[in-house]
């Protein structure tokens, strides 16, 4: 089975020493990319479920960056140590707890003298229960755990923390610092020079009166920035004076309790003072200072990356991302940074120009669509022979993505919009579909109805010289259907000819100005125009597809199947009545059978016999897609219902493959159908 598409933003990457690579959680795996082409080097495969931490060894000396050691951790409970060069695991360290965070603080500490004993090597792990969690909200199902990496055990009876949820561990550049955002305080540990199983770590609180979202600790002074849930980022400065330093109760000679000496500082917290910065309009998704520690980096939904100045709060705004930033991490070489979005991609940025050097995309989400105008037909296509899935994603882009290659191939933007990240949502891209060969696409468009006015339908068709060039728009055909909306379009297997659906009660069918042989054309050169215009007694007309030599046309009237004669726009037949609308029709290769999904109350798939133009045998089935092979009449189903699993006698699945998420959307089963009638 081909399996494509992984979430690259599931927690921060992490760089090489040398920068040249750029180590990414992928589920159940690490992906090794190059950072100067963009393309997967490697893999790193053993963990058995989400891999949440990958902390890459940093180099001791300017000679061992060549060296390519890290540390995973996963939900499967376990720590890994890799040589990701090669890639081989080399340890595995098995706590029996679900891992969603770790810190190793030795790694960050100054190197050892060559006369100075080496130490336990310890890891500081966010873990729990995901289980339990959803049992009982109110319990606590988080904890932070020492783990002594060296004897491959858990420091026995250590708990640093418990919280209501697993929460993620910051950890300062120096590793001297630690700490989680939980609710509406900042927790800080000191960790000890030395450290032990049983040494113990002094920790401090810090209190607000909204809850924290993100932590970020100055490198080389004790200054830590919280960003939270409004939008506002709150820097404190001196923190742990006492209790890490054994500062007493006086602070510059003045008591803790002094508000006046300590401005912004809740209560007893432990700070010389609290400074409040506010330009994010929601939570604050990321905090980073700069390895000199004289900016601080946030980012948000806005999808903007924001430079602070430390020390006068004055900002400035780096150029605008296109989505909102999850994480912002800087490589060992000053000039390389990476950010990942909730679009899925990592770039690779240019210090301090944050130029795009390289993108790293998974398959993008869909945009969300409002309930009114959500379609039963799929927003995405494939095309077979090259593997390649089109995809309608955010920010009205059409994503290619290849299954073969597992990466992105190219975007196609279907329309200009200065749309910003948390705007009103005023265009919707509904359809996509390929012809045969790839070389044409269509799209739909759906432009909303702004407090009432205007709003409309566009129908795009693009073109391209070859399966790997880029699509360029052909045609742009503006209401097609009146101000009614489309809901399917299907291309003709050998000609320059397309037909699109209403559910106004047409269907139009459009040919390309240049009517040659689709192999023997410049395909950029040519326009679309309508050839012909059917209906069905009005009806609304719901799925439409052609058959693999092109001679038939078959165009779901709501609950009827029309067959036409494309060329000459003749009604040729009507078949089938069936209980609800049919929303999905299937030729199946060169064989005789046509395949229909109706869905509702009463839903029912439907193989249809082309020869005696009535039904073969039909199962009530919610259908979610149907696809087929062009070879024979095999067909694939995914459903939600397993009920007919104890009705089936003939007609058996070849197999039914139980799947995780498919294109962000969990599904069921698949079913695997031979026609042998």
């Amino acid at each position: 089975m081909i399996r494509g598409g992984k979430s690259f933003v599931i927690s921060p990457p992490a760089f090489s020493n040398d920068a040249k690579k750029l180590l990414v959680c992928t589920g159940n795996t690490v992906s090794v990319f190059s950072t100067s082409t963009g393309l997967q080097i490697t893999e790193l495969e053993a963990h058995t479920a989400l891999v949440t931490s990958v902390i890459v060894v940093p180099a001791s000396t300017p000679a061992s960056k060549i060296l390519c050691y890290c540390w995973t951790a996963s939900h499967d409970g376990t720590i890994r140590y890799w040589d990701f060069s090669v890639p081989e695991l080399m340890k595995t360290v098995d706590i029996r707890f679900p891992i969603f965070s770790m810190a190793i603080p030795s790694l960050l500490a100054p190197y050892l003298e060559n006369h100075e004993k080496e130490h336990d090597l310890f890891a500081y792990v966010s873990t729990g229960d995901t289980g339990q969690q959803k049992k009982d909200s109110n319990a606590l199902h988080g904890q932070i755990r020492k783990c002594n990496l060296t004897k491959s055990r858990l420091a026995g009876g250590v708990i640093l923390a418990e919280t209501q949820k697993p929460e993620h561990i910051t950890i300062s550049s120096s590793g001297k610092y630690f700490g989680i955002r939980d609710k509406r305080k900042l927790r800080i540990w000191n960790v000890p020079a030395k450290d032990a199983e049983r040494t113990d770590i002094k920790k401090i609180r810090l209190h607000h009166t909204k809850n924290f979202t993100i932590l970020a600790f100055h490198p080389t002074e004790r200054i830590v920035a919280a960003g939270d849930v409004t939008g506002r980022i709150l820097i404190w400065r001196n923190f742990g004076e006492r209790t890490f330093l054994g500062g007493g109760k006086l602070i510059n000679g003045g008591s803790m309790n002094n508000e006046d000496e300590r401005p912004g500082v809740r209560g007893d917290d432990d700070a010389e003072s609290c400074t409040t910065w506010h330009w994010h309009s929601s939570e604050v998704k990321q905090l980073l200072f700069s390895s000199d520690g004289a900016y601080l980096y946030s980012g948000g939904k806005e999808g903007v990356l924001v430079v602070w100045q430390l020390d006068t709060g004055k900002k400035k705004f780096l150029p605008r991302i296109g989505s909102p930033i999850l994480y912002f991490v800087i490589s060992p070489d000053p000039s390389l940074s990476s950010i990942s979005c909730a679009d899925n991609q990592i770039h690779i940025m240019r210090m301090p120009s944050m130029e795009i050097l390289k993108s790293i995309a998974g398959i993008k989400l869909p945009c969300s669509v409002p309930e009114t105008c959500k379609s039963p037909t799929s927003g995405f296509a494939f095309e077979t022979t090259s593997g390649v899935v089109a995809i309608c994603a955010q920010n009205y882009c059409i994503q290619l993505y290849s299954l073969f290659d597992d990466r992105e191939i190219s975007e196609v933007q279907v329309c200009e919009r200065n749309h910003q990240p948390g705007d009103e949502l005023t265009v919707i891209v509904n359809l996509v579909m390929l012809s045969l060969d790839g070389l044409v696409m269509g799209t739909v468009e759906t432009w909303l109805p702004e407090e009432g006015i205007g709003g409309h339908v566009s129908l795009k068709f693009w073109t391209r010289d070859s399966p790997n060039g880029d699509f360029s728009l052909s045609t742009i055909i503006y209401e097609p259907h009146r101000d009614a909306g489309i809901s399917a379009i299907a291309f003709h297997p050998t000609r320059c000819m397309a037909v699109s659906s209403s559910y106004g009660g047409d269907f139009k069918i459009w040919v390309s100005n240049n009517a040659r042989q689709w192999k023997d054309k410049m395909l950029q050169k040519a326009g679309w125009t309508c050839h012909a215009v059917g209906s069905y007694k009005n009806k609304p007309m719901t799925a439409a597809t052609f058959s693999a030599d092109g001679s038939v046309l078959a165009v779901a009237a709501e609950t009827f199947i029309t067959l036409w004669d494309p060329e000459k726009n003749v009604l040729v037949a009507v078949i089938g009545d069936s209980l609800e609308p049919i929303v999905s029709l299937s030729f199946l290769g060169k064989s005789d059978y046509l395949v229909s999904a109706s869905r509702g109350s009463s839903p029912q798939l439907s193989v249809w016999s082309m020869s005696k133009l009535s039904v073969a045998w039909s199962y009530k089935l919610h259908a979610e897609a149907v696809a087929y092979t062009q070879l024979n009449s095999s067909f694939a189903i995914l459903a939600y219902s397993l009920s007919l699993l104890n009705t089936l006698s003939t007609n058996k699945p070849l197999c039914k493959v139980t799947l995780g998420q498919f294109y962000y959307l969990m599904l069921e089963i698949r079913f695997l159908w031979p026609l042998g009638l």
